[in-house]
């Protein structure tokens, strides 16, 4: 075992560190915490709680993770914070603990990159392959897909979902689901402006793939149709893809309503 700990941090001895871990100056460590194989923590981190983090992962500097949630109707509960592996946290990183009404458990996947500033509320679920831009701000139980990037000084509302490889540009302001695969940009309200053609593209998506969620598009954004009339219109047409029907149940799944643009 070769874990390297600065002379200066501070691990708690119920901590539980794995195999070649190495604690930057000034770190703190707390009781609760299990840390994997191969993390790097950098200088003036914090970690606490009842945090559980997977191997590889890098933390770069002054962060706060798995602290208590800020929520005004937590009063201590036990609840938990778990993270993947293989992701990077940059400068100032904020994540937090679940809350007993949103099931207790904030998670993080694997394989992700959350620049500085980045903040992920109580109870979010946020999945493998996603990328935070600096300042880009979950608020609780938001639950974002895997393969999706959020932009730079974005927030996105509680309880909102994010879908799978979706992109929201920076500055916007989510306040309704951001459907899979599709851009997402604005604050007057942010609005969808179709397909991430390109992002899809340098993902691996086919061109029929492509083709197939354009043409749904198409259908969603046309002014003569609602959203359900869309939606009956969209499954006549093109069911059977299963892209867009995986579109199609996010939208009829959705609580809060899709981000669309009209006209």
């Amino acid at each position: 075992m070769s874990t390297k700990i600065h002379p200066t941090a501070v691990v708690d001895p119920k901590a539980q560190l794995g195999e070649d871990v190495v604690i930057g100056p000034h770190v703190v460590i707390e009781a609760g915490v299990r840390l994997g194989d191969r993390c790097l923590i950098g200088p003036l981190n914090r970690l606490t709680g009842d945090t559980t983090i997977g191997a590889d992962n890098r933390f770069e500097s002054h962060g706060s993770i798995g602290a208590p949630p800020q929520d005004l109707k937590y009063a201590g509960e036990p609840t938990r914070l778990e993270i993947g592996d293989n992701n990077v946290f940059r400068e100032f990183v904020t994540i937090h603990r679940g809350t007993p009404g949103g099931g207790g458990l904030t998670t993080i996947g694997s394989d992700s990159l959350f620049m500085a500033y980045v903040h992920i509320a109580h109870d979010c679920r946020v999945r493998s392959d996603v990328i935070f831009a600096n300042n880009a701000t979950l608020a609780g139980h938001v639950d974002v897909g895997a393969g999706s990037t959020v932009g730079a000084l974005t927030a996105v509302h509680q309880f909102c979902r994010v879908g799978e490889h979706a992109f929201i540009g920076g500055g916007s302001i989510v306040t309704k689901d951001c459907m899979p695969f599709m851009k997402i940009v604005g604050n007057r309200p942010a609005r969808c402006f179709g397909p991430n053609t390109i992002g899809l593209e340098r993902k691996g998506f086919s061109e029929d793939r492509r083709k197939g969620l354009t043409a749904m598009w198409r259908i969603l954004r046309n002014p003569k149709l609602n959203t359900s009339q869309a939606v009956v219109r969209i499954k006549e047409e093109l069911a059977g893809q299963p892209d867009v029907d995986q579109v199609l149940a996010f939208i009829e799944s959705s609580e809060r309503g899709v981000i669309l643009a009209r006209g």
